[in-house]
């Protein structure tokens, strides 16, 4: 695979979309919960009614959370600089014998242009592996053995 500054420019726009994407969803989410409670609370049912009324409650604590930590997760890629890395580093995009890694943010595994890639937390295990490796050719993780052949 050809590594580039370019691909690491738009799989960032890519992943500043997904978590954008997210953050959407969550809001449709938190409104749509605010909505169900008015809707309860014109309700007279009695102790159905205060169940529904906690139950909604919980399901906007749970949603007001991960609202947080999608922004979190928005700020930090925001600022990530995008420019070519000679080590590992957060912001690094890193090719190796086993997979594609981004260190950036807790995303997971994405499809970006036909390839596989795990976007993962500067703090995840494996990104520690990673950063702290003295040689970077090779990372011994959990019984696998990680050789990097790239770095952007």
């Amino acid at each position: 695979m050809n590594l580039s500054v370019q691909l690491k420019v738009d799989l960032q726009e890519y992943c500043l979309t997904t978590i954008e994407d997210k953050y959407k969803l969550l809001t449709k989410q938190i409104l749509a919960r605010k909505q169900d409670l008015v809707s309860a609370s014109k309700s007279s049912a009695g102790d159905k009614h205060e169940t529904s009324r906690a139950m909604i409650h919980l399901e906007q604590e749970k949603l007001g959370i991960q609202f947080q930590q999608v922004h979190k997760q928005q700020l930090v890629l925001s600022q990530i600089e995008v420019k070519q890395n000679f080590s590992i580093q957060s912001g690094s995009l890193i090719l190796t014998n086993k997979a594609l890694f981004y260190i950036a943010i807790a995303l997971g595994k994405l499809m970006f242009n036909n390839q596989e890639i795990f976007v993962i937390s500067p703090v995840s295990p494996l990104a520690q592996a990673f950063l702290n490796s003295k040689s970077s050719k090779e990372i011994c993780f959990h019984g696998t053995t990680y050789t990097v052949l790239a770095i952007i």
